[in-house]
């Protein structure tokens, strides 16, 4: 399998003074044996990436990745990464080549003899269907992507119309291929309902691992979904976590992003801690507990969210334990290496709050060595040294926060935040 990669990095059509880029990911071209034909994947990793070697991601693979890239890629910076809702995630948009070889490669073969006696203009020659597309994405898209990010074994394929149909046929012939799916307003009529036929001939038939399915439809009528609905809800198969959802206020094309956001925050409820939850926690070794649990449960690691690690840091000052700070980070650290730098971080917060700025500055200067491509942390030392009023040392600290952030592509409004520190007279 050739594989060649192009960083795609869009600038818009301003004059030269006011150009502006945005980075949208890496552009991956891999000639594909199953399909005979290159084909083209849009991958975008979490901004903080970079920061540290031992983090890996939940990895989702988005059906018609080109059309719907752009939305769902705001919506989880939102949501990941700027809301910490839900943990980060790689998206893996996998692009289309026209919508006569989609629908094609969307379609089970069985389905596509039912529904058609010839192919369409621009359709693959000789017929290639959804089997070939899921073997394509098994044995190409998921291995070049292992190889080459650090991604968890947790997977989610999401697919909208026909690709939610691909969704529910990778369902009921591969059911281990991923351990979450997304069907999304899915074409169940297609072939007079024919997945329904199939998936009452074949699912749950063979035995796999415990995967969840998450079904959407918004206010369109006749897409045969609640039959599918009904199957599932009389078979009542112990390894398939079903929920559905309706959205009477969406249309066909709209419903996509709030479907797939809604079954990201319910698949990862426990991610992200409310306030008034994280009230109800003893001591915060069952917050670190939690934690564990919820990344043993989905198999991924990454630091902890950071409403959770300042609960934890405050509350040693709120009982006047601060000298048991250091023992818990060190031993929190060694449960989970993935959090040490955050925890660091949020402890040399307090510790210039509350105690010393010279100390924070100490703690922080000590470990800068593990992170030097953590924007967060030469951001925390920059602040500190303002704080001790050494402008000069805050400034070449947050410019080596920019040069980070340029050389990863780091969205915008963190270059604007150094760029505005730096220029400070």
């Amino acid at each position: 399998m050739k594989i060649l990669i192009l960083g795609l990095l869009i600038t818009l059509f301003l004059p030269k003074s006011q150009a502006a880029s945005f980075h949208l990911g890496e552009r991956v071209r891999l000639d594909s044996q199953i399909l005979s034909q290159t084909r083209e994947l849009q991958i975008l990793l979490p901004e903080n990436y970079y920061e540290n070697n031992v983090s890996n991601y939940p990895v989702i693979y988005l059906l018609d990745g080109d059309y719907n890239f752009h939305g769902i890629s705001g919506m989880l910076d939102l949501l990941a990464n700027k809301g910490q809702l839900i943990p980060d995630v790689i998206l893996v948009a996998i692009a289309d080549k026209g919508t006569s070889q989609y629908r094609q490669l969307m379609t089970p073969v069985e389905l596509a003899v039912a529904s058609s006696s010839s192919p369409a203009k621009g359709a693959l020659t000789p017929a290639k269907h959804a089997a070939e597309f899921l073997r394509f994405l098994t044995d190409e898209v998921k291995p070049y992507v292992a190889e080459n990010y650090r991604s968890a074994e947790h997977s989610i394929l999401v697919g909208q119309s026909m690709g939610g149909l691909f969704v529910l046929n990778a369902l009921i012939e591969s059911p281990d291929a991923f351990k979450h799916y997304v069907a999304i307003s899915p074409s169940v009529w297609v072939a007079d309902q024919g997945i329904v036929k199939k998936a009452k001939e074949k699912l749950g038939k063979n035995a796999h691992q415990p995967v969840s399915l998450f079904l959407s439809l918004a206010d369109e009528t006749r897409m045969g979904q609640y039959d599918f609905i009904n199957l599932l809800d009389i078979n009542e198969s112990k390894n398939i976590d079903w929920s559905f959802k309706h959205y009477p206020d969406e249309n066909h094309n709209s419903v996509g992003l709030i479907a797939l956001r809604d079954s990201l925050k319910a698949l990862y409820s426990q991610w992200y801690i409310a306030e008034k939850d994280l009230a109800k926690f003893t001591n915060p070794e069952d917050i670190v507990k939690h934690y564990q649990n919820v990344m043993t449960k989905h198999a991924f690691k990454q630091a902890m969210p950071s409403a959770s690690i300042k609960a934890m840091v405050r509350h040693y000052y709120r009982h006047n334990n601060v000298d048991k700070l250091p023992v818990f980070i060190a031993h929190t650290s060694e449960k989970l290496p993935e959090s040490r730098q955050a925890l660091i971080a949020m402890q040399a917060s307090y510790a210039g709050h509350f105690d010393s700025p010279k100390a924070a500055l100490e703690l922080l200067l000590s470990v800068e060595y593990l992170y030097p491509n953590s924007i967060d942390h030469l951001k925390a030392i920059a602040s500190t040294y303002e704080q001790v009023g050494d402008m000069l040392k805050a400034k070449s600290y947050y410019q080596k926060a920019l040069t980070v952030a340029k050389k990863y592509n780091t969205n915008q409004w963190q270059l604007n935040i150094l760029e505005a520190k730096i220029a400070v007279k």
